[in-house]
């Protein structure tokens, strides 16, 4: 395909995915150590043991689009064809896991026509605000239901569809579950619910490429083919990809090494498209859920991810970051700007002192928002990255997204933790379920 691992003077990266670029040079410009550093035993230590996790079966992700089968997609697309056809709307149930992914992408992909087509509500939280809303969408609307949760038993996303169940068609339901044990599956196996299964070794964060997050965009308009074909194309890559070469493994080592080595603890995600805020918080719960924790030497570790968006939040934050504690590691998102994009235009009140803004679109401006920003924080020595998609497509956005989950398993092993639990939220859940 012709991706290649750019190299500037002194090992500095700048890596081309499929689909996208991310230029990781400043991480490394601004940290000697880390040029001078040889990580090759790391990479091999943690190389082994996410391959044999992987080879076992034990954990599924990075393997999946490459397992998934034409019918099981055929299946998806079958489903999601006869609930818009039988229904106005959708609302979906689930939190966390089982709606970030899907949201996201869906919020970077679809068109104002598809949702005024079929629109979708997500009901993932149970403040009453957010219940009335609910009930509101399902009152008005003939909609299917999609109840997705892995474990069967999430008090959230139960409590929500109970309070609603009276309102919904019963033919109209979907679960998404764990193909053979919880509360959701025997509901399944009793009432004959359409179903589809959750991947035992796949967990919900991870779990965006699987039924979880698929029937969700397929019912969003977003091309499943696509999206699997993006994820298969960066795991063909990735696989032919010495380890010192290897992007994945470079961009957990850039975030590892800031955080442990140069006391960089909160890292920050920022995409200077407005349609990609949703994407952070997918982010966040992937890379914080999967690293923060306590590690084998009992030791808690992990950095603090957080989200943002340019050019709203350039104004709110931008002298923290500059002036502020040293202790921010900031990755930037653009995309490559359209041939045709939209002009500012000229005012209908003459403005001689703006006339420079007025032939220039609104993807320049906003991109040379990112660049006078990244130039601004590099020259007080703030690290900083920035990923380029090449479009904002389902295609580059499977790519990105299985990106992203590989280099966070990598940064587990880095890490000394097991990056595919989460005993504090479990903790949290019983004693949850404990005071009810």
């Amino acid at each position: 395909m012709g991706y290649r691992k750019r190299n500037g003077e002194n090992g500095l990266k700048n890596y081309s995915l499929p689909g996208f670029n991310i230029d990781l040079t400043p991480l490394f410009h601004f940290a000697p150590n880390l040029q001078n550093w040889d990580p090759q035993s790391l990479f091999e230590k943690a190389h082994a043991q996410l391959k044999s996790k992987f080879e076992n079966g034990s954990i599924g992700f990075f393997d999946w689009p490459a397992t998934l089968t034409s019918d099981e997609l055929k299946k998806i697309e079958q489903i999601s064809q006869e609930l818009k056809s039988q229904y106005e709307g959708v609302l979906i149930c689930g939190i966390g896991g089982s709606h970030l992914g899907a949201a996201a992408v869906i919020e970077a992909l679809r068109s104002e026509e598809d949702e005024k087509q079929f629109p979708i509500f997500w009901l993932n939280n149970v403040d009453r605000w957010a219940i009335d809303r609910a009930k509101s969408f399902v009152s008005k609307k003939k909609v299917a239901t999609l109840l997705i949760s892995k474990s069967g038993n999430t008090t959230e996303t139960l409590s929500g569809f109970f309070h609603l169940s009276s309102l919904l068609d019963p033919k109209g339901i979907v679960i998404i579950t764990d193909p053979e044990s919880g509360e959701l599956r025997r509901w399944v196996n009793s009432h004959g619910y359409t179903h589809l299964p959750v991947p035992p070794n796949i967990g919900g964060r991870f779990s965006v490429l699987t039924s979880v997050g698929l029937l969700p965009l397929a019912l969003g308009g977003v091309n499943i083919h696509e999206m699997i074909e993006g994820a298969k194309e960066f795991r063909s890559y990735i696989a032919a990809q010495p380890l010192q070469e290897n992007p994945a493994y470079g961009y957990a080592l850039t975030s590892f090494w800031w955080d442990t080595q140069e006391k960089h603890s909160i890292q920050y995600l920022m995409p200077y498209l407005s349609e990609l805020k949703l994407l952070t918080d997918w982010y966040v719960q992937l890379w914080a859920e999967s690293l923060g924790k306590k590690n084998i030497h009992g030791k808690s570790v992990g950095p603090t991810f957080v989200g943002a968006l340019g050019t709203r939040d350039q104004h709110s934050l931008l002298q923290l970051f500059k002036e502020g504690p040293k202790d921010k590691v900031i990755g930037f998102i653009d995309c490559k700007p359209r041939t045709q994009g939209l002009t500012v235009g000229s005012p209908q009140l003459s403005s001689p002192q703006f006339e420079y803004l007025f032939q220039h679109t609104f993807e320049e401006i906003n991109s040379k928002a990112l660049s006078a920003t990244e130039q601004s924080l590099n020259a007080e020595r703030v690290p900083t990255y920035r990923v380029l998609f090449e479009d904002l497509t389902a295609r580059t956005l499977g790519s990105f997204l299985l990106f992203q989950e590989l280099a966070c398993a990598i940064a587990g092993e880095f890490y000394e933790v097991n990056a595919f639990n989460q005993p504090g939220v479990e903790e949290a859940k019983q004693l949850l379920r404990k005071s009810l």
